[in-house]
Parts: structure tokens; sequence; C-alpha cells
């Protein structure tokens, strides 16, 4: 932790995969803000469509899943300096009928998903306080930056109705996938992972699933074997990668009253056969962020101790100059599990406990 400085370096989108450090102001604390020391920021797969493939507004600092220690408190706030905390959920109006109902993830006055944004591709933020939450006794601030990811992958499954005994097939195994697979095994779930990456392929047999597939091992039936159902077949098919063909795979999987929830974002539309939905009585369903007490959730989950959160995080890390080289290398495959920016990291390059700083 450091005295609290006022102007501070951050990883700015300025175009495609161009990311450098700029220095910034930090504002005055107003009451109920809290001043945070970033430990960890998680890459998102979100991050990837932003920087990677262009979708980032100039002038964005990116980053959202992120752990520190508060530096300073605002007037009214519990927190002290030295508090362990983690970027929580953003703030809902919780006056809609959709917050009322519990379900803030479609709150009717959430902000625009385009816009500025002021993220923790930082050393330091600056939040209210009912935008952080604080980190439970004994679990470290590098795994508890993973409680936005896995709140985002207990959703999926809560929107998918897993029920005791259902069988799961997980499409993707990049973060939210393979959070995913490793809670429904934690769970007792028979879980089957498809992946066409070797390393995630590796990953996910790591996590302990039941077996993992490759694309091509994946039957499909055309619209005159309406009812044929494939000899895998499962309850539940949980898509995480938004690849177009992945999700019309993970839908030819399901038997009878099965459900496909979709959670991973992308460009290509899907296109779904509406006789085998209607035959089979199939449902799709869209998982946006989180439950409303998902947070707490993943905290409890995180800090219990029952993840393999030591394979789910990858070993490399990656400084604040080092966001746009960690956001190609996730692209190319290079990477299996999340990758953590440290801003206190100084190497151009990635290190971690096997590769540490020229």
């Amino acid at each position: 932790m450091t005295d609290r400085p006022t102007q501070v370096p951050a990883a700015v989108y300025r175009r495609r995969r161009e990311v450098p450090v700029e220095t910034r102001e930090l504002p005055a604390l107003g009451p109920g803000e809290v001043l945070v020391e970033v430990a960890y920021c998680g890459v998102c797969g979100s991050d990837l469509h932003l920087i990677d493939e262009g979708w980032g507004t100039p002038g964005d600092v990116l980053g959202h899943e992120w752990s520190g220690v508060v530096v300073e408190s605002g007037a009214g706030v519990d927190l002290r300096p030295g508090h362990a905390v983690v970027g929580g959920p953003a703030p809902r109006c919780g006056e809609c009928a959709a917050c009322a109902a519990g379900r803030p993830s479609q709150c009717s006055n959430q902000p625009r998903m385009t816009g500025a944004f002021d993220g923790a591709f930082s050393t330091h933020v600056v939040r209210e306080r009912s935008h952080v939450l604080p980190v439970p006794s004994g679990l470290d601030l590098r795994t508890a930056a993973l409680v936005e990811p896995l709140a985002v992958a207990l959703h999926a499954i809560n929107r998918a109705d897993v029920a005791p005994g259902d069988e799961v097939l997980v499409s993707g195994a990049g973060p939210i996938g393979a959070l995913a697979a490793a809670v429904l095994v934690e769970r007792g779930h028979r879980v089957v992972v498809v992946e066409p990456a070797a390393s995630r392929q590796d990953l996910a047999r790591a996590i302990g699933v039941d077996a993992v597939r490759a694309p091509a091992d994946l039957p499909t039936f055309n619209m005159a074997e309406v009812d044929t159902i494939a000899e895998e077949s499962f309850d539940v098919a949980v898509e995480t990668s938004g690849k177009r063909q992945a999700m019309e795979t993970a839908f030819q999987q399901l038997r009878r009253g099965g459900r496909l929830v979709l959670v991973g974002t992308g460009m290509e539309q899907p296109s779904f056969d509406p006789n085998r939905t209607i035959v089979l009585e199939l449902t799709v369903r869209g998982s946006f962020v989180y439950d409303q007490d998902g947070f707490d959730v993943a905290l409890e989950l995180l800090a219990g101790g029952t993840l393999p959160c030591d394979v789910l995080i990858d070993r490399a890390e990656y400084g604040l100059d080092g966001v746009a080289e960690a956001v190609a290398r996730l692209a190319r495959g290079e990477h299996a599990g999340k990758v953590m920016i440290r801003p206190d990291l100084t190497a151009p390059g990635p290190t971690g406990p096997e590769e540490e700083p020229a």
C-alpha cells in the first residue's frame, strides 16, 4: 500500500491493439467513496472484443475484474485504509420491476453498454462504497480477483436451472467456461467440455471434468432428423465461446426437454431448427452478468477453497504496459487460464512464479 497519489498511470485504449500507459489525474474523494490501490485485474473476454477486435472507445481505461487494498476513505465509509476489497456489481436502480423481482441483470434503468469506461487497468481506482465488497479473511487478492467472472458463471448455471443429477455440456473452456465447469464438478455433476485448443483441453482435464471433446467429435443433425438425439446427450448445455457453430452444435446435443444457455458474446448469429425446438421441447436462454447475490456467493465459494484456482488462474502476469500483449496472446490461445494484470509490475512481458522479470 502506498500514500495517496495525485496522478496515476493507466493503460488507455486508443485504437485497435494499442493500449499505451498514460498518466491520469486522480479525482478527490467525495462522501461515500473509497480510493483503492489495484492489486490484480483479470483480462475479460469482453476486453478481447474491445482491444483485439477494436470495439473499444478511445480514451477508455478497461478492466473490471479487480481486487485491491483501500488507501483512503471518504466521509461515511466504513472501510479503513488497509482493507482488502474487490470490485462489486454495478449499482442498479432498485426500483424497476426487474430489480423488485430480484433480477438486477435486467434493470430497466442500467446505463447503456456503450460509452466511456473508467476501469481498473490502473494503479488506483475511485469507487462508491456500494461498488466494492470486503474480501473474506484468508482469501488472497489474486484469487479474489476471480469473483466477477465466477459470479457470471454462477448466473449461467442458475439460468440453466441445473438440477441434481443433470449432465452438462460446457462449450468452450475459456475463463467463464472453465469456472462453470469447475463449479459443476464441485457440485457432483457429470460434466463434458468441448474445446478446440489443446491447452484449454488440458485445463479442463485438470479441473476434473468427466470428458473433453473436440468440436469435430460432436454429431450434428439435419432437419429430416428432427427427433434424433445424440448418443451422448445432455440435460443442459452452457455455451461460453460466442461462436456461431459452437452455439448451433451445443443446441443439437440436448436431450428431450434440454436447456441451452448462451453466455459468450460474438458477432456471428446462430440458427436453430425451430422444429427440433418444438418436437424435443428445448429451451434457449440468455445469461447476462450476475444474480442479485452473485458476488456474495462467489466470494464465499472462493474463500471455501474447493475450486482449483491454481489451475483456473494462468501463471503468467502482466504489468500495465503489457495489456495489449496479454490480450493478443489470449486471442491466439497462448494462455489457457485467467490472465491477471498487476499494475505494480514493470517488466515488459509476462512474469509469474516461473517467469521472472529480465
